[in-house]
């Protein structure tokens, strides 16, 4: 092959990756060109394909013969190859077709042991191929010496053929009954039409061997019983003979294009439901939410298409598999473990009636997606050489691709989320730090500097320029230890670690607990509060609330100019408690009543200082309580806040007045409104 030797070279050369394909029959010498291509594929390091072709004449193999054929399928598939099964009339014309759409370089086929007459007329398949393969290599390999392969299984046949024949002569008996009753009222070409008839319905129920002889006994029947002389088989007259001769050759015809057409359909019915299963399996894994859902969905369709138990492994953060969906495996049963394991990292198949440890029950598959191994499929029955025929393991292979490829898209989006996760806290410590860098930074200068004043300045200084120093040193000082509080209080918050120390408080007591933190900010603000004297109790963690209350305070201040009133006021309505907080100050821009609440949104940040957490903390706060918090612009100008909190639980009875109070910063005691 000196000729194929030059073109290979030339491949190998021009850099192209060699594909093979190899020719597989029911014959019991197919081993040995599965054998020989195996070889020429690893030589190469080439991709290989093992193709079966289906015609119309194979329709009666035997249940020997369509055994080996499987066997030989699927043992090239534990090679390697990608074994193929195809429908079509000529094997030339389907293994080119093929060989062309998969860019196929090199075709290995069997030599015939014996010609038969079509072969000699026609030639071989092997002839055939080389007269038509163009610049594909056709190896032709002889079979002599080689044994079948061995078989482990034998399947019960339909229907007996013995039975089938049967029907068939049965068939042109009740054409030629009905024929001999129309016969006095008929031509004999309409008579003609009731045997083709018949001959179809055997075409059709029997396949292509009793169409065949039903087809000869109505020829038979036909002469013997209306064509004259009649009982007899002579023909005296030859236009009869003529309609004889073609009414045989119509009815093999017939007989052939019908099981034709029957095997195709049966064939298009097989890949219609592959195809319903395959999109049922898709839109479910489409429609799962989890993962658990999806391999839930995995389990389920795979069990009821193959009618077997099935498991999903998946690795661990340590690459050892565990049982993620199905039934649990026998812990004394060590070799399950182990042929889970060689299949994850190995990618072949283990198991019940495979090469390796057969003996187990469960058959064990790879998840694979384009790239590696993600998990591993278990499947136990009471047949598992069902699975492993090539055409129902081809198909299991593209249900468990696509289970592969949704547990992995799957994956990527839970370390997607979670990259995304890690990213926005990237993001927000960057901002914390930037936002809170400045006001960190100016209490702290403020405090330096009127610290270094007092010390250097000691003898220098007045009485009453040291109280103005260390009055901003305390200021500065609270301020400082409000922004720490904020800060803490929104870490935790965010971290889920505030724990709630619910008790039994007076809405006032809370109230003046975090007006005396506010107390000089409050100088320059009147301050009126309204609150009902039956007021009942609130379960509440009073610090929490205390924050929340200091921080709307503390905003309206920033935001209202000095000598502007603010009010805070508080009703039971709906089974809960409702608190305002309003102002007088230029309101809210409109669309930012629900923004303000987001982390680090200041309306003015320019203008007030803060770093836009406040609000935040209070969002949190309340919703941990159960409540809602608001806010919107008031009608006579200014901005209003409202929360509320839940009563919940019967309060204990109290009673004590609650008068409105009016602070006034001009005479710093509380005094009736």
């Amino acid at each position: 092959m000196s000729d194929s030797d030059s073109h290979q070279d030339a491949a190998v050369k021009e850099g192209g990756r060699e594909r093979i394909l190899v020719g597989v029959s029911p014959s019991p010498f197919s081993i040995r060109l599965v054998r020989a291509a195996r070889r020429m594929a690893d030589g190469l390091k080439a991709e290989w394909y093992a193709v079966h072709v289906e015609t119309p004449s194979q329709a009666h193999l035997s249940s020997a013969e369509q055994e080996r054929l499987s066997e030989t399928l699927r043992l090239a598939a534990q090679w390697g190859a990608q074994s193929v099964r195809i429908t079509g009339t000529h094997v030339r014309d389907e293994i080119m077709e093929f060989a062309r759409e998969h860019d196929i370089t090199k075709i290995v086929v069997g030599k015939p042991l014996r010609r038969r007459l079509r072969e000699v007329l026609l030639g071989s398949v092997a002839d055939q191929l080389i007269w038509n393969c163009g610049d594909i290599d056709v190896y032709v390999i002889s079979g002599e010496g080689e044994a079948a392969v061995p078989t482990h299984r034998r399947r019960k046949p339909v229907r007996p053929m013995e039975s089938n024949y049967l029907w068939a002569a049965g068939i042109v008996g009740a054409c030629t009954v009905l024929a001999w009753v129309l016969f006095p009222y008929f031509h004999l070409t309409n008579l003609v039409m009731i045997y083709f008839l018949g001959v179809v319905a055997a075409a059709s129920l029997l396949g292509r061997g009793p169409s065949i002889l039903a087809s000869c006994l109505s020829v038979a029947a036909f002469d013997f019983f209306f064509v004259p002389p009649y009982l007899t088989f002579v023909v005296e007259n030859t236009d009869y003979a003529v309609t004889l001769m073609v009414m045989l050759l119509v009815g093999a015809m017939i007989s052939t294009l019908t099981a034709r057409v029957h095997r195709q359909a049966e064939s298009a019915r097989h890949q219609e439901r592959q195809t319903a299963a395959l999109y049922e399996m898709s839109r479910s894994l489409t429609a799962a939410l989890s993962l658990e859902d999806l391999l839930q969905v995995v389990v389920k369709q795979i069990a009821r298409i193959f009618e077997c138990r099935v498991s999903i492994m998946l690795p661990d953060d340590r690459g050892v598999l565990v049982l993620r969906q199905g039934d649990e495996l026998s812990p004394d049963d060590e070799r399950e473990a182990l042929a889970a394991q060689w299949v994850f990292q190995r990618g072949g198949v283990a198991g019940a009636a495979s090469e390796l440890l057969a003996e187990i029950k469960g058959l064990y598959l790879p998840l694979r997606t384009s790239e590696k191994n993600i998990g591993v499929m278990r499947l136990e029955t009471g047949e598992p050489q069902r699975i492993l025929d090539p055409e129902s393991l081809r198909f299991l292979e593209a249900l468990g691709g696509q289970a592969a490829l949704a547990i992995e898209r799957e994956n990527l989006l839970r370390q997607a989320q979670t990259a995304q996760v890690q990213r926005d806290s990237e993001r927000m410590r960057n901002i914390l730090l930037s936002s809170v860098s400045h006001d960190l930074r100016t209490p702290l200068t403020v405090i330096a500097g009127s610290a270094s004043t007092l010390v250097e300045g000691e003898e220098n200084l007045d009485d009453r320029t040291k109280r103005e120093l260390v009055q901003s040193i305390y200021d500065e000082a609270r301020r400082l230890d409000r922004l720490v509080h904020n800060l803490l209080d929104m870490s935790r918050l965010q971290a889920g670690e505030a724990v709630l120390n619910r008790e039994w408080h007076l809405l006032e007591e809370v109230l003046g607990t975090a007006l005396v933190q506010l107390d000089l900010l409050l100088k320059d603000h009147p301050l009126i509060i309204k609150l009902p004297p039956d007021l009942p109790l609130i379960k509440v963690d009073g610090l929490l609330l205390e924050r929340v209350l200091v921080n709307l305070l503390e905003n309206s201040i920033k935001y209202s100019p000095p000598g502007s009133l603010i009010e805070v006021t508080s009703r039971v309505q709906d089974q809960e408690l409702l608190v305002e907080i309003a102002d007088r100050g230029p309101g809210l821009p409109p669309g930012e009543e629900a923004r303000i609440f987001e982390k680090f949104h200041r309306v003015a940040p320019g203008r007030v200082r803060g770093t836009g957490l406040g609000l935040t903390i209070c969002r949190n706060i309340i919703e941990s309580h159960g409540g809602r918090i608001w806010a919107a612009n008031r009608p006579e100008g200014g901005a209003v806040f409202r929360f509320t909190l839940p009563l919940g639980d019967q309060p204990p009875a109290l009673d004590k007045p609650s008068p409105e109070m009016l602070i006034s910063p001009h005479e710093g005691e509380n005094s009736s409104h």
